[in-house]
């Protein structure tokens, strides 16, 4: 049996993220799944559907250190994390970070 892909997602909680995260777990056979992504309530709620199917992780993607963990051993890093507006305006500083860094 061919071994199954290991695939990191970040932002998987927002609206391309959550589409990807969906159809990846159509075809969990061929992969496995690690989401990587903020903590909030939000997340939680939004992740607890497949918390059979993946594996969360909760982090900060501006934290080098988060990062150098969580893509230790991974095949493919689909990186959908993002600050778009109207919070991308409001704090450019942020968006950067998190966008460009």
């Amino acid at each position: 049996m061919k071994a199954r892909r290991k695939i990191l997602l970040t932002g998987a909680s927002g609206t391309v993220g959550q589409a990807v995260l969906k159809e990846l777990c159509t075809i969990k056979n061929k992969y496995e799944v690690t989401v990587f992504d903020k903590k909030s309530h939000k997340t939680i709620n939004k992740f607890k559907p497949y918390k059979d199917d993946i594996e969360i992780v909760y982090g900060d993607i501006r934290d080098v250190n988060d990062i150098i963990k969580i893509v230790h051993n991974k095949d493919v890093v689909i990186h959908l994390a993002a600050i778009i507006p109207p919070l991308a305006d409001d704090k450019p500083v942020l968006s950067y970070q998190v966008n460009v860094e």
